[in-house]
């Protein structure tokens, strides 16, 4: 009887993921029916095909794939995790094509490889062993890569930052590839100390098992403070202190995290320029905004000139925006979409995080389900840091939002941590694991989703009519009028002054 209700239940999941598919498939398709009907409008009656309608048939097929595909080789897996993701991805592609057409097909590219990851991780026999064995040269691997930019670092495109290795037109940023090896590295160091029996190392205190993590941490962010990339280093050791909390439930962790995070930044501010200035345009964006604060009041801006449905998919400016097609691509996305663009982009990334969590807690062993926890947890505080900063709750960090910015070296990432996670869903146990801490850090994130929603709201509806009245804001009344050639000539004017 058990296990016809059990191939019952998985039958009925799979049918609920072509389900979600199938609407996350319907929902691209009328996205970008929307932008082509806009181009056609702004072209004058010009029949031309747009690139951006090739995601279709790349995502369908795609989805099909791996649908089929991980029904035979893990058909207990959580039916959230794929469609979520694959919407997210989809709808990545699409904003990055509207923002930046020749960056476009690149984001396909980039979104095709995920696939081919998901589909290599799904089809792998055994366990997660190979990561478990050789953590401590997977974590060497990303921390001599991360050391390697320091001296042959460069940047696609051309600007001060250099985070990225590349030749011949290939580019990877070694801080997207270590956030994961560490993930992995943190997995296993905890599985082998805390378990079985976790209790008994924490009897000696948090500091034992603590100290070495922060070495470890500590190398990183010199590495990444060195090339100036703060957002990743703030994001490793939240996710350190908010991971050792779930495997020890004891709220010191979380305590010492986010002191040692607190001090390191202001420290940060009392040395880099670049990070009080990030500060200063955080408390007040109107004191200089034609010029260090233009890039975050126009986010704002756009945002307003959403309102509550937005302007529709290829209708509004979002090229405005500075760099909106990486760290500002929510304000882009909301602009076009409104308030339910944005609460639904967020309920997409709740959901995936939420899904992920719970698989985490269902785990085979011990070392899965805190790689799960961890890979969730990563994924949720980075939508945290860079959404946080584009709503005004937290400084701007400038790391790219999960699926949806452009980047290949974060896309991918982030497209093997969903593959991860999938597979972990699919290895379940009778026994619930770390149940109650789980809980607890799904509930604070819970909270931190409807704190965003309501900050969304806040911009688009509550401030919404007073910023769009702004003289600052160069919106005209029906932007479809505005073309592209306005949109391209005030995002060169706006790059040229920030």
């Amino acid at each position: 009887m058990s296990s016809i209700t059990s191939s019952d239940t998985v039958g009925s999941d799979s049918r609920r993921e072509a389900a979600l598919l199938l609407i996350g498939f319907g929902f691209l398709t009328l996205s970008a029916g929307s932008m082509a009907w806009a181009g056609f409008l702004r072209s004058s009656g010009e029949i031309e095909m747009p690139g951006y309608l090739l995601l279709l048939p790349g995502w369908v097929v795609s989805a099909w794939l791996l649908h089929r595909s991980l029904d035979r080789w893990l058909p207990g897996r959580d039916p959230f995790l794929l469609p979520c993701g694959m919407l997210l991805m989809g709808w990545g592609v699409l904003a990055v094509w509207r923002l930046l057409p020749e960056f476009g097909a690149r984001q396909l590219a980039w979104f095709l490889a995920v696939t081919g990851i998901i589909y290599e991780v799904g089809r792998m026999r055994g366990t997660l062993s190979w990561l478990r064995r050789y953590r401590v040269a997977w974590l060497l691997l990303g921390l001599v890569l991360l050391g390697l930019t320091l001296f042959f670092g460069t940047n696609p495109s051309g600007g001060e930052a250099r985070l990225w290795l590349g030749c011949c037109g290939l580019y990877m940023q070694p801080s997207e590839l270590l956030r994961l090896l560490l993930i992995a590295y943190l997995a296993s160091y905890f599985a082998d100390r805390l378990m079985p029996g976790f209790d008994r190392p924490m009897r000696r205190g948090l500091w034992p098992v603590l100290v070495p993590l922060l070495v470890v941490w500590g190398v990183a962010v010199a590495l990444l403070a060195a090339q100036r990339d703060l957002g990743t280093g703030s994001l490793i050791l939240a996710l350190l202190a908010v991971l050792l909390y779930v495997v020890s439930r004891r709220w010191e962790a979380l305590a010492i995290g986010f002191g040692l995070l607190l001090l390191a930044g202001l420290a940060a501010m009392s040395l880099s320029p670049v990070v009080q200035s990030r500060v200063e345009t955080w408390l007040n964006p109107w004191n200089d905004p034609l010029a260090s604060s233009y890039q975050t009041l126009q986010a704002l801006l756009a945002m307003a000139t959403g309102g509550i449905l937005g302007t529709g998919p290829g209708f509004g400016a979002p090229g405005i925006v500075p760099a909106a097609h990486t760290d500002f691509v929510f304000a882009a996305i909301v602009e076009e979409w409104g308030l339910i663009g944005g609460v639904g982009l967020l309920g997409l990334l709740a959901v995936l995080i939420s899904r992920g969590l719970r698989a985490a807690t269902r785990a085979r062993d011990a070392y899965a389900a805190i790689l799960g926890a961890g890979l969730a947890i990563a994924i949720g505080i980075q939508a945290l840091l860079i959404l946080g900063g584009v709503l005004r709750l937290l400084p701007l960090t400038g790391i790219p939002l999960p699926f949806v910015s452009y980047g290949g070296s974060s896309l991918l990432t982030t497209g093997l941590a969903l593959a991860l996670l999938i597979r972990i869903s699919a290895l379940r146990s009778e026994k619930p694991r770390f149940a109650a801490s789980v809980r607890r850090v799904h509930t604070a994130g819970l909270l931190i989703w409807a704190t965003l929603a309501l900050a969304v709201g806040w911009w688009t509806v509550v401030r919404g009519p007073e910023l769009r009245a702004r003289p600052e804001n160069p919106r005209p009344e029906a932007p479809l009028s505005a073309g592209p050639d306005l949109e391209t000539r005030l995002d060169r004017s706006a790059l040229a002054k920030v």
